[in-house]
């Protein structure tokens, strides 16, 4: 789960950190399927360049022409879903929001137990979407169905995204973080240190490597390609 923190006053954000990297710990230790990455932001610019790539967004900003209601809606309007939570202070602002912001509150100082809360309630909420792959870019989180997409790979600080209908998406991310989100597709491989692809798009395997549908090659190891024989071998001819 990607977490953002955006707050104005740097010791509450990097309390908050704290609190949360101790959480991510314990939470990762009880099961490595679901990793924890927590960015912080101390003005509200550079997170709504890039606000499609977190699943949770906790918020308290003060002293800025856009305080944390209006980043809050800003949000909302670009068209984000996941779960946002207020973590007022010295002002609370709670009492501006309305049904439509749907918002969770956390009061500082932070509780440990309040905090396990909201971090349970926003990956429940985020399990509990349609499953579908993210292809998170710059400007927007592009929801494609596991048969849309054929491969990822990296290249150089992003990752290309291939799809079945010809698009070429350009995401700002690690292909692990990627392959993390789609470790539970049955039919998409994590092949090697940069290719993330679909059983579809394996055209045929050779000496130390696949062979995709555009042609391109990739080396893989030879676990995986007995495997990768042993799945192509399954399809109907």
């Amino acid at each position: 789960m990607h977490v953002a923190v955006c707050m104005d006053s740097a010791p509450n954000r990097k309390q908050l950190e704290r609190l949360l990297g101790r959480s991510a710990d314990r939470r990762i230790e009880a099961d490595p399927d679901v990793p924890y990455y927590v960015q912080s932001y101390g003005n509200k610019e550079a997170l709504l360049a890039r606000p499609f790539l977190y699943d949770l967004f906790f918020i308290d900003l003060l002293h800025d022409e856009m305080n944390s209601i209006d980043l809050i809606r800003a949000l909302r309007a670009q068209g984000v879903i996941a779960t946002i939570v207020l973590c007022p202070d010295e002002v609370d602002l709670s009492g501006e929001l309305t049904e439509e912001d749907d918002v969770l509150v956390l009061r500082q100082p932070i509780r440990t137990d309040e905090l396990e809360e909201m971090l349970d309630r926003a990956l429940e909420a985020t399990l509990a979407r349609e499953p579908k792959i993210d292809v998170r870019t710059n400007s927007e989180t592009i929801h494609v169905r596991e048969e849309e997409f054929l491969y990822a790979e990296q290249q150089k600080n992003v990752i290309a995204v291939r799809l079945t209908d010809g698009r070429e998406i350009i995401c700002p991310e690690r292909i692990e973080n990627f392959a993390a989100r789609v470790h539970g597709f049955e039919k998409i491989y994590n092949l090697p240190d940069n290719l993330v692809a679909h059983a579809q798009a394996i055209a045929k395997t050779g000496f130390g490597n696949v062979t995709l549908t555009d042609g391109k090659k990739f080396k893989v190891s030879r676990r995986w390609l007995k495997f990768m024989e042993s799945e192509i071998g399954k399809r109907p001819s």
